[in-house]
């Protein structure tokens, strides 16, 4: 994964779309074809072996007729074949082996019919579980925990005395996959199995499946000798949420052994009852938490899951005389919480000297609120590094441009001069002047653009074009900023050219518009690249008639990529004459052109000409532009546009689909749960889609509207099975953003094992956000750059994750970019395409 800065113009890595079906060569499935008739055995081995090479709809026949073979060794490649490709039929054939003598046979079975599920197997599986071979009975076990059925319970629960604990161990496991309550009792009775394993296997199963009828076999288990057993039982009482097991489980928040201590930590976090709470306070400054450090810890971690009912008692901690190790973590907990009813807490204590100033500005940055910025300003020019650098964080995190805070400014301007600050402060202490919103700091950055640092030239750039853009007044004076910025367009260096281009398309004025529009017109030499992507955020703002006619008028002579910044630039104006001319753009341009005025539409968000030349071009011949055109549709309107999208997302063009799921997301994203009906009527059928990245957006959109798909044991499944994380991440996504009591267990087994730790991160609970003011969608450029990161790559294909997990999927424009009108605040991602 790769993030993407937030800024108008941004870099991206390039992912080659993949492909479902490899390359293959024609007369390859004539090849096999013969291979497998051939009398010769070895010549039918080699050919089983390639079967995987052809794709699932050439290989299918031959691997059904491969599997039907009188030699082992072709049956068993052909059903390893039939695995890769998820040749659905197999299941019927392989289960027919399991009368066969070989056992290789009868566990490829099992592995056939575990791949590709079919309720009709069960019988046939079940019957397998008396086989002679432990191999053989511990692979159908695991066989039939996949199936879904609840004919599967009773066979498996017979198993739970099979002779060899390897078994015993597998099949407590299918129990915990098929989910289902019946387990539970049969799985109590095997709590004090005579092998260590088992107990392990039985005790994780009973917290899979969530039911608190376990609850006491699993207090029985905290006893047990083994201690990778009792961490099992503590893991599980923790998913339980078993109040009555905080007061068993405290003792082992003390704990020597680290595993157990922290498997204890977790479960009291989960529980996060009053008494799991105290337990939690008890081990506060002891052990890797006596270090006082500003890093997390196991119980701090364990805190912040336990979330509210761990504020009040961390803000009474505060009050008393405590060790500073105390107060740290306590205060530390408080701002992972965003507990901001708590910040007059934080304050008191670092005035009494009981909370180090670190500690309390690591804390306010999380905690504190716009009243405590005068408190943090204190700290920017402490005589310790240390401090200095948590008080810029705390100011970083405090100070919101949209909220101009002129309080700042003098102290930060102080601590600019001030002779202790470090070259990295000084470009830290003028992002934070931007960060203040104050007109009256632009007089400062003003002359730090001339700076010989490096460093703190880019920041002050940088910053004159945050202060911009904080002004929701179009009118508003940016003459200073204009007057500092626009010489450094012509700045030898490239990187100070990209920012000032940047710094003026946030917060140029009709000054610096009719500056650029008058190098465009002179015979010096200019970054025509930088003077538009400079332009276009200043009519975004600032429309003028006469200023995008003249862009227009550039594409007569404009050729290759500078076509697509002229587009983009001139066709950001809010205006009818210009979506008139970018319907003539539209109607004579070539691909590139129209795909350009596609992405280019979504600035004109509300206007129903916009909405008409998107649908237009969202039958377009070329699928690129089809697919630009419906993640465009997706921020033009509201649920009224879906019915346009549908169809789209049906399209047998992956971008096409992706994009119009996307855009469906787009809306629900703007609805929110006032849009719950329309969206899950157009999404729940789409999460049987076959390709990843609609399946995914689909989940996204719904979590948008907190809307469910029927009783969400779908959403459920997906978070659980699906092969794609992008996928499993958006399922999380869903379920998360309204948990249902029935959604606790399979979140709670995705936090423990699910393979991606971002996915894992995504079903974790989350502290609840204080209430602020929504952040601003903003346009993005991204240039996509080949690995090696040599040049943009004209024409790249990409995959980008918007913030809230929303995919788009494309093709880059000539330039090797691409625009996006209305990204949502947050990081931009690229992604690989799924494979499916």
């Amino acid at each position: 994964m790769r993030r993407v800065a937030s800024l108008t113009a941004v870099l991206a890595f390039a992912t080659l779309a993949s492909s479902s079906h490899a390359l293959v060569w024609p007369d390859v499935p004539e090849r096999i074809e013969r291979g497998l008739l051939s009398p010769d055995p070895a010549s039918r081995r080699s050919a089983a072996r390639e079967l995987s090479s052809l794709g699932t709809a050439r290989a299918t026949p031959l691997v059904l007729k491969a599997m039907s073979d009188a030699d082992v060794e072709v049956r068993l490649a052909a059903a390893q074949s039939a695995v890769r490709l998820h040749v659905a039929p197999a299941t019927d054939v392989a289960l027919q082996w399991l009368g066969e003598r070989e056992a290789r046979l009868r566990i490829a079975a099992c592995e056939v019919a575990n791949a590709m599920p079919a309720p009709r197997a069960v019988p046939a599986l079940a019957r397998a579980l008396g086989d002679s071979d432990p191999i053989v009975r511990a692979a159908c076990a695991d066989a039939l925990g996949t199936q879904g059925s609840p004919d599967a319970v009773a066979p498996l629960s017979g198993k739970l005395d099979d002779a060899t604990p390897a078994v015993r161990s597998q099949v407590a496991r299918a129990l915990s996959k098929l989910g289902d309550p019946r387990a539970v009792v049969p799985l109590v009775g095997k709590v004090q199995d005579s092998v260590p394993d088992v107990r392990q296997a039985v005790v994780r199963a009973l917290g899979d499946l969530g039911d608190t009828r376990a609850t006491q076999a699993l207090l029985l288990a905290l006893r047990d000798n083994v201690a990778e057993v009792k961490v099992e039982a503590l893991a599980a009482l923790g998913r339980l949420r078993a109040p009555e097991a905080a007061s068993a489980i405290a003792p082992l928040a003390l704990e020597r052994n680290p595993a157990v201590r922290q498997a204890a930590l977790v479960a009291l976090g989960r529980i996060a009852t009053a008494d799991a709470v105290r337990a939690l306070m008890k081990a506060l400054g002891t052990q890797e938490d006596g270090a006082g450090t500003l890093e997390r810890t196991s119980v701090r971690d364990a805190l912040v899951a336990a979330g509210q009912p761990a504020v009040t008692e961390l803000t009474a901690l505060l009050d008393r005389p405590v060790p500073p190790s105390v107060a740290t973590s306590a205060a530390w907990v408080l701002g992972e919480l965003r507990a901001t009813k708590s910040a007059p807490a934080i304050v008191a204590a670092l005035r009494k000297g009981t909370l180090p100033p670190g500690a309390a500005l690591r804390a306010l940055a999380g905690a504190g609120t716009a009243e405590q910025v005068p408190v943090v300003l204190e700290f920017v020019a402490d005589p310790s590094p240390v401090v200095r650098e948590e008080a810029l964080r705390a100011a970083t995190a405090l100070l919101d441009p949209s909220r101009p805070d002129g309080r700042a400014v003098e102290p930060l301007a102080a601590t600019l001069r001030a002779p202790r600050t470090s070259p990295g402060e000084r470009a830290a202490v003028a992002t934070l002047l931007g960060r203040t919103g104050a007109p009256r700091a632009a007089t400062e950055l003003a002359g730090l653009v001339a700076s010989k640092d490096a460093a703190l030239r880019l920041a002050a750039i940088d910053a004159l074009g945050a202060l911009g853009s904080a002004s929701t007044d179009p009118k508003a004076d940016a003459g200073i900023a204009d007057d500092a910025l626009v010489p450094l367009l012509a700045d030898t260096d490239p990187a100070v050219r990209l920012h000032t281009a940047v710094a003026l398309a946030a917060s140029g004025g009709v000054k610096a518009r009719t500056a650029l529009l008058a190098k465009l017109d002179g015979g010096d030499e200019v970054d025509r690249y930088a003077v538009l992507a400079a332009l276009g955020g200043i009519l975004d703002r600032h429309a003028d008639e006469g200023a995008a006619t003249r862009l227009f008028k550039e594409l007569a002579v404009a050729a290759g990529p500078e076509r697509d910044a002229v587009i983009e630039a001139a066709g950001r104006a809010r205006l009818p004459s210009v979506l008139r001319a970018l319907g003539e753009v539209a109607a004579k341009g070539d691909i590139d052109d129209r795909r350009t005025v596609a992405a280019v539409l979504a600035a004109h968000r509300g206007a129903p000409a916009a909405v008409a030349l998107a649908k237009s071009l969202a039958t377009d011949p070329d699928g690129s532009v089809r697919a630009q055109a419906a993640f465009t549709l997706g921020s033009l309107g509201d649920t009224s546009i879906v019915p346009a999208l549908v169809p789209l997302a049906k399209s047998g063009d992956a971008d096409v689909a992706a994009d119009a799921a996307g855009g469906i997301a787009r809306v629900a994203a703007g609805t929110g749960r006032a849009g719950q009906a329309a969206i899950a009527a157009a999404v729940c059928p789409m999460l049987a889609d076959g390709r990843g990245a609609v399946r995914a957006n689909a989940l996204v959109a719904l979590s948008f509207t907190q809307a469910r798909c029927g009783d969400g044991r779908i959403e459920r499944k997906l978070l659980a099975d699906d092969p794609v994380d992008l996928v499993r991440a958006a399922a999380a996504r869903a379920i998360a953003s309204a948990p249902a009591p029935e959604d606790r267990v399979a979140l709670d087994r995705c936090v423990s094992a699910d393979r991606s730790a971002e996915v894992a991160k995504l079903c974790r609970p989350r502290p609840a956000e204080p209430a602020s003011a929504p952040r601003r969608a903003r346009a993005v450029t991204v240039f996509v750059v080949g690995e090696s990161g040599a040049a943009a790559k004209p024409r790249a294909p990409f995959l980008l994750e918007y913030e809230g997990g929303i995919l788009r999927a494309g093709v880059a424009d000539r330039r090797g970019a691409t625009f996006e009108a209305s990204a949502p605040a947050g990081e931009v991602v690229l992604r690989r395409a799924p494979a499916r």
